[in-house]
């Protein structure tokens, strides 16, 4: 059913191929930017302590807590800094990342810099299409900096997307990846947002809460569903970003009154469509204003209504099975 048109357009051996060979070249452009350097004490030659700037990589985002759709083309990876990471090691890791890559990957890939958002892009073309991971810059240590002190600091809120981005992974390894159908109900709603402009700021993370919130009560995977759009469509209860512990804002303060307006409008949408048990239609946009129509022509009492609800949900309960 609905899982089927989920179904990831690149083998996920591809995907992984490629996201191993940048996170290889990243580790060997740590001990390049800083090898360790032997130093003689007492005529003695040891071996210093390697004082690299980076600690390390995390994978990031739909990949790593697979919730991958077919639309995906993105990956994402954070790179871990010692220390609040500077202008000058961005621009330095841009300039030699090509030259770590196997000699196998280095006619494959273009290597681009986005300084707007302070991040590299590496692109590579496939038989499939093309594919990009997005490395981004961060460190523990930021949230306890009072402020930029230098303009050769990366900007801190790009610094605190990406370490929170980490955290959001954290929580949902622990929270949400062992429930049963949470990865597949998310994996439909993102598609939703992929092809409904709607729903296009409404973001994975949103969706995640939403989601933890409802299966939670125990509920199953159709009444989560339903619970989610019914939370869309009205103003139900303010819920927290739980990985950002110092924050009180509800998952919508950072979308405008229009955004959440087409998001609201959507899910009544959908709610309508589960009634009628048109699911699959609304989820693939399939001509939703025909469709729309054709439902004022048809009225079921109330319960009738509940029961073609109910009657839609249990067919779409297979989601993940099938």
């Amino acid at each position: 059913m609905v899982n089927t048109q989920h179904s990831v357009i690149f083998s996920l051996d591809t995907i992984e191929q490629f996201v191993s060979a940048v996170e290889t070249a990243l580790k060997s452009c740590s001990d390049q930017l800083n090898p360790s350097q032997p130093s003689t004490i007492d005529n003695t030659s040891v071996t210093s302590i390697n004082k690299s700037p980076l600690l390390g990589v995390s994978r990031i985002g739909a990949l790593v807590k697979n919730l991958l759709i077919k639309s995906d083309r993105l990956f994402q990876i954070v790179v871990i800094c010692t220390e609040w990471p500077t202008m000058n090691l961005f621009e330095k890791l841009f300039s030699v990342l090509h030259s770590n890559f196997h000699e196998t990957w280095k006619s494959q890939i273009n290597i681009q810099c986005q300084k707007d958002d302070e991040t590299i892009q590496v692109h590579t073309n496939t038989v499939e299409g093309q594919m990009s991971v997005s490395i981004s810059f961060t460190s523990s240590s930021i949230p306890q900096e009072d402020s930029q002190t230098s303009e050769q600091l990366l900007t801190k809120t790009n610094c605190l997307n990406a370490l929170y981005a980490m955290h959001s992974v954290r929580w949902f390894q622990s929270h949400i990846s062992t429930r049963q159908h949470a990865s597949a109900l998310i994996r439909c709603l993102r598609y939703k947002t992929k092809i409904s402009s709607n729903w296009q700021s409404l973001s994975s993370e949103i969706i995640e809460i939403l989601i933890e919130h409802t299966l939670s009560k125990s509920v199953s995977a159709v009444c989560a569903f339903r619970r989610v759009l019914e939370y869309l469509s009205g103003d139900g209860p303010g819920l927290r970003i739980p990985w950002e512990t110092d924050s009180i804002n509800n998952i919508y303060d950072k979308l405008s009154d229009q955004e959440r307006n087409d998001i609201t409008h959507e899910a009544q949408i959908g709610l309508r469509f589960m009634a009628f048990e048109q699911l699959n239609k609304w989820l693939e946009q399939y001509d939703i204003p025909k469709v729309m129509k054709s439902f004022q022509k048809r009225s079921y009492p109330d319960d009738q209504n509940q029961v073609a609800a109910k009657r839609q949900c249990l067919e779409s309960d297979n989601i993940e099975e099938q």
